[in-house]
C-alpha cells in the first residue's frame, strides 16, 4: 500500500526578496506613521474635549490619547521586526539590519512614552 502525499503551496509564504522589501518598507514607513500617530492623538485630544497644548486634561485622556498615537507608531516597527525576522530565518541575514533598526526604534518610541505620560 502506498501513501501519496500532496504538495501544498501556501499563499501566504512570500519569497525571500519579498519578506525583505516588506521589512525595509516597514522601516520607511515610520516616519509616516509617525505623523498619522500625531494626528490621532491630537484628534482624540479634541474628541474627548481637551486641548492638547493645555495641562487641564485627566491622566485617563493623556493614557487614551497617547496609547493609541503609540499604537498607530509601532504598526511600521513590529512589520520591520516580523517581516526582518522571517526573511532572516528563510536565510536572507541581510534581514537583521531592519529587523533590528525597528526594534530599537519601538524601544525608544515607547520608553519616549512612558516619559511623556
Amino acid at each position: 500500500m502506498t501513501v501519496k502525499t500532496q504538495h501544498r503551496h501556501s499563499a501566504g509564504i512570500s519569497s525571500k526578496g519579498d519578506l525583505l522589501a516588506r521589512a525595509w518598507t516597514g522601516l520607511a514607513l515610520i516616519p509616516v506613521f509617525f505623523f498619522v500617530g500625531f494626528a490621532v492623538g491630537e484628534v482624540l485630544y479634541a474628541v474627548l474635549g481637551y486641548k492638547p497644548e493645555n495641562d487641564d486634561a485627566p491622566l485617563w485622556v493623556d493614557l487614551v490619547a497617547s496609547l493609541a498615537a503609540l499604537a498607530v507608531t509601532l504598526v511600521p516597527c513590529v512589520g520591520a521586526v516580523i517581516y526582518g525576522r522571517r526573511a532572516s530565518e528563510a536565510g536572507r541575514h541581510s534581514a537583521r539590519a531592519p529587523m533590528v533598526l525597528g526594534a530599537l526604534v519601538g524601544a525608544a518610541l515607547l520608553i519616549l512614552t512612558a516619559l511623556n505620560i
